[in-house]
């Protein structure tokens, strides 16, 4: 998420068409992030229960398993997601301009999408094994390379080619490799927290990578139609001018900033439900959980109140475009509504993944958010609200979501949820 934000500041510097290409370009590739979460949020649920259960080799077989499986993944995304770049653009009805640069963008990464799916694979197994600040480090220091590698190749500065809205790409796709290879560090020199099987990565196990994807693949289709829904709201958008657009693509990141907190309070807590769910102790589990979903509801508030009070200022940290920040300021007011409700939803997400039981989620976010699509053309087009149209749909569904999530976990059934792959692994042989 962080490397399209830092992006998007940067070419937010080269006008609506640019951002709006960009933030187009970021709803695309939520499918390739759903994709690369069928072996990750597999991984997780698996190696944080054997990790919890101390069965290392048996947690160190399912991490080189989930790499292979996100290879594998990697292939089939740039096998049938590089042709279909250019009619998805056509389909979702983008400008000319914003079609030809979004096409640019999308070539690149979607060609590099092995990176992604073994960026996530690798930094959730650490994670699995309950270590956060190592992945941190790699993270940040990815990040840090991004946001210096931008200018250099968006503008052309120095000994530099000026590439524009291409450039963020390459930028984005050089600082995960080098993510990659200081993750392959780590596994090479035997990290505590990195278990990982190097004899497994040289046979493929096709049921055990069944099994994980069986974990992963609803946490999928959720991804999945998120990215579907949005683009369906960016031709919606589109009918209102390329500044309504790009007020859609930077509503979305100003959100990421709790988004981004949540998610890692989700991550810790599908850890920690995991790891305690092994060890048999599921109280603990509960209690993590709600814990961090206090914690995340409570930054979440405090971003809805700089939402609804200082609207504009966030919007032009991203873009100094009148039209963008006098469209964006009654949309940004609507989403503050939403920010708690989406920050509960998004931690028992991870709560419900660490336990590996992702049907309930799945359930629940497909229903909701396709019901998106049908509120949003009559908010937007039938009563005539337009953009704001859009904004009302997205808090109204996410109110609604992160409630029945707190109460179906509340319910407790995700307790008793056996993983197929620890049943798998008790057979074999390390």
């Amino acid at each position: 998420m962080s490397f399209h934000l830092i992006d998007l500041m940067w070419v937010g510097r080269l006008g609506a068409a640019s951002t709006a290409a960009v933030t187009t370009s970021i709803f695309v590739l939520w499918a390739v992030f759903s994709v690369a979460d069928i072996a990750a949020v597999g991984v997780v649920a698996t190696v944080a229960r054997h990790m919890g259960a101390r069965e290392r080799d048996r947690a160190a077989y399912g991490a080189a398993q989930g790499i292979l499986l996100a290879l594998l993944l990697a292939l089939l995304l740039a096998a049938f997601g590089l042709p279909s770049i250019r009619p998805l653009l056509r389909l979702i009805g983008a400008a000319s301009d914003v079609r030809h640069l979004a096409a640019s963008y999308l070539t690149v990464v979607v060609s590099a999408s092995g990176l992604t799916c073994l960026y996530f694979v690798c930094e959730s197994t650490m994670r699995a094994a309950g270590d956060t600040r190592t992945p941190l480090r790699v993270v940040a220091g990815s990040l840090l390379l991004n946001a210096a590698l931008d200018p250099l190749l968006i503008f052309g500065i120095g000994p530099f080619p000026s590439l524009g809205v291409t450039g963020a790409a390459c930028a984005t796709v050089v600082a995960q490799a080098a993510a990659i290879g200081c993750f392959a560090w780590l596994a090479w020199r035997r990290h505590p927290a990195f278990p990982l099987d190097f004899g497994a990565l040289r046979r493929f196990d096709p049921r055990y990578a069944l099994a994980l994807a069986r974990i992963g693949l609803p946490f999928c289709l959720i991804g999945a139609l998120f990215s579907v829904v949005y683009l369906f709201m960016t031709g919606l958008a589109a009918r209102f001018g390329t500044a309504a657009v790009a007020v859609l693509g930077i509503g979305n990141r100003v959100e990421s900033i709790a988004y981004l907190v949540a998610v890692g309070f989700a991550q810790a807590s599908e850890a920690m439900v995991g790891q305690n769910l092994g060890a048999g102790r599921p109280d603990r589990a509960e209690r993590a959980a709600w814990l961090s979903t206090g914690l995340t509801g409570a930054f979440a508030f405090l971003l809805s109140i700089v939402m609804w009070v200082w609207p504009e200022g966030l919007l032009r940290f991203f873009t100094p475009d009148a039209d963008v920040v006098r469209s964006g300021v009654p949309y940004l007011r609507v989403l503050a509504i939403c920010q708690v409700f989406t920050a509960f939803e998004l931690v028992m997400n991870g709560s419900f993944s660490g336990a590996g039981d992702t049907v309930p989620p799945m359930l629940i976010s497909t229903t909701i958010s396709a019901l998106r699509i049908p509120l949003a053309w009559w908010l937007s087009l039938g009563l005539g609200l337009g953009l704001v149209g859009i904004a009302w749909t997205i808090t109204g569904t996410c109110v609604v979501r992160g409630s029945l999530l707190a109460l179906w976990f509340r319910h407790g059934a995700w307790k008793t949820k056996a993983l197929a792959t620890v049943g798998f692994s008790q057979s074999l042989t390390p």
